[in-house]
């Protein structure tokens, strides 16, 4: 029995089932310059007919270290007019070279990410005098139905 056979024995209501399970999504960004004195913001489209709950915010591949003469960097995950609708990471602080970090999230896991969202993931840059930090950012998001 080949592969195809196998599946077409599964009752359909099981595939349904499957269909309706909940999966995790982890967008992984290209590395992000935290310390260039301007917030960044990447889109992502939610897929078609499910919700979702961002789950972590992580940083990694950090190549510059972080420092936060003024203000530190956050990591916003939202929708355009408000950016921080469904999490926001608590600060990432000094992070070192070649750390990686999954801050707590200080929003999220109750905000609702509706179907066919467009999400925008921004980071706050570094303030003050001489900020520096770059790092690869992946935000994983929930869905279900």
């Amino acid at each position: 029995m080949n592969l195809t056979d196998l599946v077409d024995t599964i009752p359909s209501v099981h595939l349904r089932d499957l269909e309706d399970a909940p999966f995790d999504v982890t967008y992984v960004l290209p590395a992000k310059d935290f310390g260039a004195g301007s917030n960044w913001t990447e889109v992502i489209e939610s897929p078609p007919g499910f919700r979702g709950v961002v789950r972590a915010i992580s940083l990694y591949d950090t190549t510059e270290v972080f420092n936060e003469p003024t203000t530190p960097a956050y990591v916003y995950v939202g929708i355009s007019g408000d950016t921080d609708a469904f999490a926001l990471s608590a600060s990432l602080g000094a992070l070192a070279a070649n750390a990686a970090d999954s801050p707590a999230l200080t929003k999220g896991a109750t905000y609702i990410i509706q179907p066919n969202t467009t999400i925008h993931v921004t980071g706050v840059a570094v303030t003050g005098t001489s900020p520096t930090g770059i790092a690869t950012v992946a935000v994983t998001i929930q869905y279900f139905k």
